[in-house]
């Protein structure tokens, strides 16, 4: 395998950021033609699920700079 052959730390940093930038793009072509992998979806399915629970609890900024200003007054 090419990539057991290269000592990545050898590499300087463009040279590394241009290996990373290479191998997403290389991943992304292959993402598109399959989809994300199940667990990924499932992982999204639980963010967005927490999102809509923590979305419930916001609170006005302003309203919690006054609450606070009241509670160190």
């Amino acid at each position: 395998m090419v990539a057991e052959q290269i000592d990545i730390s050898q590499l300087n940093t463009g040279q590394r950021l241009e290996l990373m930038e290479r191998l997403w793009c290389s991943l992304s072509a292959d993402l598109e033609k399959q989809g994300p992998p199940d667990w990924h979806k499932a992982e999204l399915e639980s963010r967005q699920s927490e999102w809509v629970v923590r979305e419930s609890v916001f609170e006005d900024w302003q309203k919690v700079c006054e609450d606070l200003k009241r509670l160190h007054a």
